[in-house]
């Protein structure tokens, strides 16, 4: 790679970040442990030898910050974003004109797997994964296949630690009234999506147990973005319930 590409590479890189998407990782498929190279495997996508693998997030609330600022509305802002994000990047500083989006998309692939394996995140009792500087204050945005020279994230065989481990007082269990949450079994769902359903006001848009995770609290997202991501969850929800009696 010539001295001006990798300069390029590291300004596509600095744009993202700039936008938001603070969590950027660049997997090799080939690479992948058992359990998700299975997963990956499933999801019926081939990814060719020169191809990687690039995966952003969102921590804290930069990229909500920067959508707003550009006084956007309506639909799945979060996913116009990534999108847009993914074909400017690869076009304007990667050499790559047709990166091949998987997510958003309908393609399930195992974004969670991606993320630990990246070494993003760990499993904790809220149902959903932790960052052990960001608590549970990040998302997943954008899963993409490109065949630009970037180079791949340094990934540890060891994994990420979950912060939750040395957590004494378990405020998240303390604070989920459904009993959903617990500190050494699973996450129980049917209690949760009941209590959502039944407090629309309340746990219906705002997780009190992931309010009250000390965990990166300094990344917490504002009120106008939790209420944004509550209601459009709550919605999606209530279809989802309502189809079940239909």
């Amino acid at each position: 790679m010539s001295i001006d590409h990798e300069k390029a590479v590291a300004a596509g890189h600095a744009w993202l970040d700039a936008r938001g998407f603070n969590l950027q990782a660049v997997l090799d498929c080939a690479s992948f442990p058992d359990a998700l190279a299975q997963a990956w495997h499933d999801c019926g996508i081939i990814a060719a030898p020169e191809e990687r693998l690039v995966l952003l997030g969102m921590a804290g609330p930069g990229l909500w910050q920067w959508i707003r600022s550009q006084n956007r509305t309506g639909g799945e802002l979060f996913d116009f974003a990534s999108e847009e994000a993914t074909a400017q990047v690869c076009e304007q500083f990667w050499g790559a004109a047709q990166p091949r989006l998987l997510y958003p998309g309908s393609i399930p692939i195992p974004l969670q797997q991606l993320g630990r394996w990246a070494g993003w995140a760990s499993p904790s009792p809220l149902g959903l994964d932790i960052s052990p500087d960001y608590g549970p204050w990040f998302a997943y945005r954008a899963a993409f296949l490109v065949d630009a020279p970037l180079a791949f994230t340094k990934i540890h065989p060891g994994g990420t630690l979950t912060p939750c481990a040395g957590c004494v007082s378990q405020p998240c269990v303390r604070a989920c009234p459904a009993g959903a949450v617990h500190a050494s079994r699973p996450f129980k769902v049917n209690p949760c999506l009941t209590q959502r359903l039944a407090d629309t006001a309340g746990c219906g848009v705002s997780c009190a147990s992931r309010l009250a995770c000390p965990v990166g609290a300094a990344w917490r997202y504002s009120d106008e973005q939790l209420h944004y991501h509550g209601q459009r969850s709550l919605a999606s929800l209530a279809r989802w319930a309502q189809s079940q009696t239909d």
